[in-house]
């Protein structure tokens, strides 16, 4: 036996102890199971081979390029080849000069020429149909260009719809009568309007479909302001814009707006440029207006508590009371305005929908099969003290002609004849068991 050895101790070690003839343990390898290895094995050997076969068909087609190659650089060498020689002698040939044809092969193309001009200008004029022509000139036809789709500029600047006559032409839209609407322009100038016109479009009235067209206007526009006085919205984003009705659109504002402006009496819409003291500036709303702008559509607006949880528990799908109230108890309805315990208990709705949705279950404690529990029974013992004796009483009991049977509790599955309980029987004469 060896004593281990004690080395001088350390500053960062004052105790430190080595034993050389102590070996550390690995910790134990988990072992695989025989299925898994034998898994392993089958599939690293599909993968090998599969790598064998494709390696192997990448140096076969090497090898065959690199014979093709030889060969045709040997053939190319190959100065006394009966081929290349042919092949060299085509090459180095003149092209044979064309020939103008014969005085008989142009009397016979002219003939043939005649009795194809006669067969055609009789069936022409005999049988009435078309037929097969060939133009005597060459002539490259290409498709017609794609009509550009006609758009107008929807402005909020224009107080009427204003359309140059060329896209009027273009659109075939009617002439209902002369127009004596006078526009300024940009530049300065007034131009005149030619015809009153209808825009094709169903949704909006005629009056607000109705629009003037112009010669000078390059490009037609529509007012913002004479399509929402016909009770319409427009929205405009990035990426476009969308008309809809008014009673159609909803909108909540979360924050306060960038911007006010206002509408003159010629049907513009006006933002002040400058805000300065003095000046008309943006108005601010109102705590009535930002109250309408910010209310929804929500329970909120139901008349009383009692709707609000009948409507709310129609939209959790009728559940029952004990199981809606554990669920409101737990938090899962956290956010749901007045959706609370005291309320559920309340106004819980007694609904047929409730009732109807769980008549395909039993009730409970219908048919219990649990055994009443007997009352503890005391006896009084002391009229049976005494001197002991060995007595044995026995009693002689006939099972003939007996029955006797057990009714088991209810299974948890229902069977496929539908029953949920089995009745047991066991008959002493025959020794028969009956189910």
């Amino acid at each position: 036996m060896f004593a281990p050895i004690r080395c001088r101790p350390t500053p960062t070690d004052p105790t430190t102890h080595i034993n050389p003839y102590h070996r550390p343990t690995n910790p134990p390898r988990a072992v695989q199971s025989h299925f898994r290895r034998k898994a392993e094995r089958r599939y690293l050997a599909r993968l090998r081979k599969r790598t064998d076969a494709e390696t192997e068909s990448e140096l076969i087609d090497e090898h065959i390029t690199l014979a093709e190659d030889e060969r045709t650089v040997l053939a190319k060498a190959d100065l006394s080849n009966a081929q290349r020689i042919a092949a060299d002698e085509v090459h180095q040939r003149t092209p044979r000069e064309t020939t103008s044809p014969s005085l008989l092969q142009r009397g016979k193309n002219a003939t043939y020429a005649i009795r194809a001009a006669a067969k055609r200008t009789a069936q022409r004029l005999i049988k009435n149909r078309p037929h097969v022509q060939f133009a005597p000139q060459v002539q490259v036809l290409s498709d017609p260009a794609t009509p550009r789709t006609l758009t107008v500029t929807y402005d909020s600047g224009a107080d009427g719809h204003y359309i140059s006559e060329d896209d009027r032409r273009q659109a075939r839209l009617p002439a209902l009568r002369k127009s004596t609407k006078r526009v300024g322009v940009a530049n300065g100038e007034t131009c005149r309007g030619k015809h009153v016109t209808q825009l094709p479009i169903q949704q909006l009235s005629v009056s607000a479909t109705e629009a003037d067209t112009f010669d000078d206007f390059p490009h037609s526009l529509m007012s913002v302001g004479k399509t929402a006085d016909a009770g319409t919205i427009s929205i405009f984003t990035q990426q476009g814009v969308t008309v809809h009705k008014e009673a159609d659109v909803l909108i909540t504002c979360k924050g306060e707006p960038i911007l006010i402006g206002a509408r003159d009496d010629r049907g513009r819409y006006r933002i002040p440029l400058v805000q300065q003291r003095g000046q008309w500036q943006p108005r601010v709303p109102t705590k009535r207006a930002k109250r309408t702008l910010r209310q929804a559509n929500s329970v909120y607006d139901l008349p009383s508590t009692e709707q609000a949880i009948k409507w709310m528990h129609a939209v959790c799908g009728y559940p029952v009371k004990s199981t809606w109230l554990a669920a409101v108890e737990a938090g899962n309805y956290t956010g749901w305005p007045l959706l609370t315990a005291r309320n559920v208990r309340k106004y819980y709705p007694e609904s047929t929908t409730t009732a109807k949705g769980h008549m395909n279950q039993t009730r409970k404690n219908v048919r219990s099969t649990k055994p009443k529990p007997a009352p503890f029974e005391t006896y009084d013992t002391r009229a049976l003290r005494g001197k002991k004796q060995r007595d044995v009483y026995c009693k002689i009991y006939d099972v003939r002609e007996t029955i006797f049977s057990d009714q088991t509790g209810q299974f948890p599955t229902r069977s496929l004849s539908g029953n949920k309980y089995i009745m047991v029987m066991v008959e002493i004469d025959s020794s028969s068991i009956l189910v």
